[in-house]
């Protein structure tokens, strides 16, 4: 049984991976400041984490981006190209860690905004990283959010992509901050942009997850094999909460 859940779970890296390739060349609008274009990609790759975790996750994300250069589908532009799915990466993980009760990841968000602060530039726009304040109340408050909607999943998870899309937002800034010295006009001209765009990729994030959840639901009731899990994280006694599925692991 091992070998054909290892054997499913690497099907579903590679469906994963190559989707990463995909979705990442449909590009949406310019990200300031920089040459670079946000893509489908910053819908589709956090949740990758959730159904195969964070080990066969970095495969599929980050095995499309060296395939593509191996390919010649995308050419490094600079350094930061290789490593330029590191965000949505991050995302993936911090989504997934969404969904149990420990709080670690918490670190993430208030370590971020720190870089950001400590950097020259950033220092001026400081109120720029105020927006990663978000993820971190998104989870302080949790066992509200999930007391309050109890009795329907798609609220909960929505706020849970809400917090991923901007940790993406947020590893993101600090990289191109910090590489490309991005101006303070830059920052300041993106702020009213950044709800409506955040808001937009969670309401992506939790459609790519509720479509790919389904869709294993379905095929597992046609395989012989357990492909997944639907288990609580909380005790439905103390708080009722949503259904999470990931790929059974062993």
């Amino acid at each position: 049984m091992r070998k054909e859940r290892l054997l499913i779970k690497s099907f579903l890296t590679f469906f994963f991976l190559m989707a990463t390739i995909v979705l990442s060349k449909i590009k949406l609008h310019p990200i300031f400041g920089t040459g670079g274009r946000f893509s489908l990609l910053a819908m589709f790759a956090p949740i990758i984490p959730s159904f195969i975790g964070a080990s066969f996750g970095a495969i599929a994300i980050f095995g499309a981006r060296l395939l593509q250069f191996f390919l010649g589908i995308s050419h490094p532009k600079h350094y930061l190209s290789y490593i330029s799915y590191l965000p949505v990466f991050i995302a993936g993980v911090f989504f997934s860690k969404m969904f149990k009760r420990k709080r670690d990841h918490l670190a993430i968000p208030i370590g971020l905004i720190l870089l950001f602060i400590l950097h020259p530039i950033g220092r001026q726009v400081w109120y720029f990283s105020l927006y990663w304040l978000i993820p971190i109340v998104i989870i302080i408050a949790q066992p509200y959010i999930r007391k309050i909607f109890w009795k329907h999943d798609l609220p909960t998870i929505y706020l849970y992509a809400l917090s991923a899309t901007f940790i993406d937002h947020a590893v993101g800034s600090v990289m191109y901050l910090y590489y490309f010295n991005i101006p303070a006009i830059y920052w300041i001209m993106a702020i009213p942009y950044v709800p409506i765009e955040r808001a937009i990729f969670a309401l992506g994030i939790t459609s790519f997850y509720l479509f790919v959840k389904k869709a294993l639901e379905a095929l597992q009731r046609i395989l012989p094999v357990k492909i997944m899990i639907i288990e609580t994280t909380e005790e439905k006694i103390e708080e009722p909460v949503l259904l999470e599925a990931k790929v059974i692991s062993s």
